[in-house]
């Protein structure tokens, strides 16, 4: 037997006016598409607009004694179970100020009295519509919000590893939000290398994110069967390429260090921020001689690697463009030489969220824009 679905729930129309006649004037004109609630008065319009059933629309005049109009639609609005109810008033005030004021109080519409039924049937249609519409849209931005929440959460877990050795090494991490586009990847070959690579994957949200946990695995693997930084790279690079869609790819800059820690070799391919600091001599910026990872299908040359003799206490430095791009309230870029002169006079004993707090000061807020990226190699 075929279950018939229930007819859809008409539409409630609470309709507020101090004047029996009007209220059976818009009874009639309204009761045939609608259940229409009428109310002789402001405060009994309150009660029922905050009943058990609230109504999906409300007709309001505004010249009625005690309470008028417009103090019900300030109440109206100042309670959150009714805050966001249509209101159009229906008034025989015509002049250009109250109009202003109803639709400042935040009414959906206004319409003179004497009013014409076809046009009242139509402005209460055009704003029923509209609600349901604005509903629809909110349930499925909070479906959406539900989806992209659970896919954070699978990124996130995906990214969490045991394999981020962070011996020798600080670091900060400040995204912008879970699923955010830098990676920092940190690991020792079984030789004894140091190697520490720092990734920003063009774009944000998920779609990058998701890419990390792939490149995190090619990474670890690649470092515990002890291959070279440049096949490394070369891995990275090709499996980029071939298998992930053209518009992702990835400015890196990737250290590694002897086992004796006497020296270095740096790969920059896009990086903005690679420097060596060494006491009070000035830094020194490793520059950028690659391109990005994925933008084709082999890696860096070898030559293109920049190679550096180290001294204890030598201190190797790899960030982001979140931290180059932050603006002060005059549209001002931070810029690379401002953040190496707040690392060179960095205290080597503060926190590195100390500079979290720099950056914010900076821009006048801590409400970043961009995904905040450090690691800090002390040799």
């Amino acid at each position: 037997m075929r279950r018939t679905e229930p007819p859809p729930r008409r539409p409630v129309i609470l309709v507020v006016d101090d004047t029996p006649l009007n209220l059976d004037t818009l009874t009639e004109v309204l009761k045939h598409d609608y259940i229409v609630r009428p109310a002789l008065s402001g405060a009994l319009a309150l009660r029922l607009a905050r009943g058990a059933t609230a109504p999906d629309l409300i007709l309001l005049d505004v010249m009625m004694p005690n309470m008028d109009g417009f103090e019900v639609m300030r109440q109206l609005r100042a309670d959150p179970d009714t805050a966001d109810i249509p209101v159009i008033f229906v008034t025989a005030l015509s002049e250009h100020g109250s109009e202003i004021n109803a639709l400042t109080l935040g009414a959906a519409d206004y319409i003179t009295k004497p009013f014409s039924p076809p046009v009242v049937l139509a402005r209460v249609r055009t704003q029923l519509a509209l609600r349901q519409a604005q509903r629809h849209l909110a349930q499925v931005n909070a479906r959406l919000l539900a989806e992209r929440e659970l896919v954070e959460d699978v990124l996130v877990r995906l990214r969490a590893t045991e394999n981020f050795d962070s011996r020798q090494l600080r670091y900060l991490l400040s995204s912008v939000d879970r699923s955010n586009g830098d990676i920092l990847l940190a690991a020792f070959t079984p030789d004894g290398r140091q190697r520490v690579m720092l990734g920003d994957i063009a774009g944000h949200g998920p779609a990058a994110a998701a890419c990390a946990p792939l490149l995190g695995h090619l990474f670890y693997s690649a470092t515990a069967d002890n291959l070279d930084a440049h096949t490394l790279l070369d891995t990275l690079a090709r499996v980029m390429h071939d298998r992930l869609p053209r518009q992702i790819f990835m400015t890196f800059a990737l250290l590694e260090l002897a086992p004796d820690r006497s020296c270095c070799e740096v790969w920059n391919g896009g990086l903005p921020g690679c420097l060596l600091l060494r006491g009070d001599e000035p830094a020194l910026a490793l520059p950028s001689n690659s391109l990005p990872l994925g933008l084709q299908a082999a890696g860096p040359a070898e030559d293109e690697a920049t190679r550096l003799a180290l001294r204890p206490q030598d201190r190797l430095y790899l960030f982001s463009d979140g931290m180059t791009e932050i603006e002060n309230p005059q549209g001002q870029p931070l810029g690379e030489a401002a953040v190496t002169r707040l690392l060179q006079a960095f205290d080597a004993d503060q926190p590195l969220n100390a500079l979290v707090d720099a950056f914010a000061g900076y821009q006048g807020h801590a409400h970043f824009k961009d995904d905040l990226t450090l690691a800090e190699l002390r040799v």
